[in-house]
C-alpha cells in the first residue's frame, strides 16, 4: 500500500502504479479542498483521506483495499490461465486446434493478399489405436505427448504445429511451397520413424500435402490436406501424398 499527500501531487502528473499498488492520499490541511480531492484522484488515488484522521478508519480501508487488490491478482491469474487453455493443447503443449483455426483464417487472409506460398502438411500417428488396445489410453496418451515433443524439436521455427484431433497433427509452413513441403515430409519421416515412442515400438506415420489456393477457407484446406492424408495412408510405402 502506498501512503502520498497532497504535498507530493504537486511535482507528480500521475503516481507510479508499476507495482499495481493501491495508493491512498492523506490530507492534513485543515480546510477540505475540492481541488486537493480532484487532483489526487486525477492522478489515479485510489482512496482520499482528510482530518480528522481516525486509525480505525485508516486500518479498514487499507484492508478493503488489499483484499480488494488480492481479489484482482487472484483474477488476473485464472484468465491467464485460461487464455493458455485456449491458445496450448494440454496434452502435446502445442498450439491447440481452436487457436490454429485462427492461425489459419489470419494466414489465409495473408496468403489472399500477397499470394506467398503457404502449405498445410497434416500427418498422423497410425499406430495409436494398436497402442491404446494393448496400453490402455494413458499409455497412448505418452505416446502422444512424447511424440509430439519430438516432432516439434523437428520442425522449423518458422512454423506453427497443432495437435488437430487424436494423434492427427497439423504443420503451417509459410513461405514454403508444395515440393519444399514434401521435402520436409520425407525428411520428418525418416527422422520420427526412428524414434521409439515405447520400448521397442516406432510410430508408423503418413503424411498429407495441400497448398493455399485463392479464396480458400479453413473448411476447404483441412478437408484436402484430410483427403491427402487418406490417400497416403493407403499407400505401402512412403505415405506421403499432395492434395492440389
Amino acid at each position: 500500500m502506498q501512503y502520498v499527500t497532497i504535498a507530493d501531487i504537486v511535482t507528480m502528473a500521475k503516481f507510479d502504479t508499476a507495482l499495481n499498488l493501491p495508493v491512498i492520499c492523506i490530507d492534513s490541511a485543515k480546510e477540505h479542498s475540492k481541488a486537493s480531492l480532484d487532483a489526487c484522484f486525477a492522478a489515479g488515488a485510489a482512496d482520499y483521506i482528510k482530518k480528522p484522521f481516525d486509525s480505525k478508519e485508516i486500518i479498514a480501508r487499507v484492508n478493503y483495499h488489499y483484499e480488494q487488490l488480492s481479489k484482482l491478482r487472484e483474477y488476473k491469474l485464472r484468465v491467464d490461465k485460461l487464455a493458455n487453455l485456449a491458445t496450448i493443447d494440454q496434452l502435446s503443449k502445442s498450439t491447440s486446434k481452436m487457436h490454429m483455426q485462427a492461425i489459419l483464417r489470419h494466414q489465409i487472409n495473408y496468403f489472399n493478399r500477397y499470394k506467398t506460398d503457404t502449405t498445410l502438411i497434416y500427418l498422423s500417428l497410425l499406430n495409436i489405436n494398436k497402442l491404446i488396445g494393448t496400453f490402455g489410453l494413458e499409455k497412448g496418451e505418452k505416446v502422444i505427448s512424447q511424440f509430439a515433443k519430438v516432432l516439434k524439436a523437428s520442425i522449423r521455427e518458422s512454423d506453427v504445429l497443432a495437435r488437430w484431433a487424436g494423434s492427427d497433427f497439423i504443420i503451417l509452413l509459410t513461405n514454403t511451397s508444395v515440393s519444399a513441403s514434401e521435402f520436409i515430409a520425407k525428411k520428418l519421416k525418416t527422422e520420427l520413424s526412428n524414434v521409439e515412442v515405447m520400448k521397442g515400438i516406432k510410430p508408423d506415420l503418413a503424411f498429407g500435402i495441400t497448398s493455399f489456393t485463392e479464396d480458400d477457407d479453413v473448411k476447404e484446406v483441412i478437408e484436402r490436406a484430410k483427403y491427402a492424408l487418406s490417400e497416403a495412408k493407403k499407400q505401402t510405402y512412403g505415405k506421403i501424398h499432395i492434395a492440389t
